[in-house]
């Protein structure tokens, strides 16, 4: 599975491509487009709402767009370096943050919450990402129902042109701030238990600002963690004639 980052700043697209992994994909929407080959693409792209916040897979800025892929997920969704770092950690507790001892709220970077599993994709998804900020003490995002439909025709759409964030980046519809993507997934347990789980293994980012390969590094702990959101978090789904399963988290 191949990962490119797109990402759009002030008035120029970088690209920027990282060896096959078998990681999710994530939007990137940042002031500078550091090691990143410029085409001067102006028009507004899909991506992140990662510049001017440390949120999630972009925070801020105007969106950019990446990915295209041709892999699967895999079971395990494994990564062995680049954007998902420290994926697949044994030994890490399943516990979220924990009071300090003055009370405060001590992150746990290691956190391991077991996956919600209603029954109710939509929900669990939206869900997920809330256990992984609680995690790192910060508050929950809203559902954002609806911003819903147009996640699920972000992930119908990109799986059509077997490009991660294609939609995102067409801006077939109001797909918000930025997007994390979980593309050739086998189901949507999966990518709801260890698809988010992957992205939130990424972080922190060593420095803040997290830009060039840093955030190529961190991008989607980045984007589910940002602070910049108001409408909230929407999920989509999409499942391809053969089954496989792709799915977009839009932040806005």
């Amino acid at each position: 599975m191949a990962i490119s980052f797109r990402v759009k700043a002030r008035g120029a697209v970088g690209e920027c491509r990282l060896r096959p992994l078998a990681v999710p994909f994530l939007v990137l929407l940042l002031a500078t487009a550091e090691a990143c080959e410029k085409s001067g693409d102006s028009s507004g792209g899909s991506g992140g709402g990662l510049g001017a916040s440390s949120g999630g897979a972009g925070a801020g800025g105007s969106p950019g767009t990446g990915g295209n892929t041709n892999g699967s997920g895999g079971d395990q969704g494994t990564a062995s370096g680049g954007s998902a770092a420290d994926a697949g950690k044994p030994g890490i507790p399943d516990a979220s943050s924990s009071p300090g001892p003055d009370g405060g709220c001590v992150p746990n970077y290691k956190c391991t919450p077991t996956a919600p599993n209603t029954g109710d994709i939509y929900a669990d998804c939206a869900a997920r990402v809330n256990q992984f900020r609680a995690c790192v003490c910060l508050p929950p995002l809203p559902r954002w129902n609806d911003g819903e439909a147009c996640a699920d025709q972000d992930a119908q759409y990109d799986s059509q042109q077997n490009v991660a964030h294609a939609g995102f980046q067409a801006r077939i519809c109001t797909s918000g701030n930025a997007q994390d993507e979980c593309p050739n997934w086998k189901s949507a347990t999966q990518v709801i238990s260890q698809c988010l789980q992957q992205m939130f293994n990424e972080g922190p980012p060593p420095t803040t600002p997290c830009t060039g390969s840093c955030y190529s590094t961190y991008g989607h702990y980045i984007n589910m963690t940002g602070t910049s959101y108001k409408s909230g978090v929407a999920c989509g789904f999409y499942t391809t004639s053969s089954g496989s399963m792709w799915a977009a988290q839009n932040f806005k």
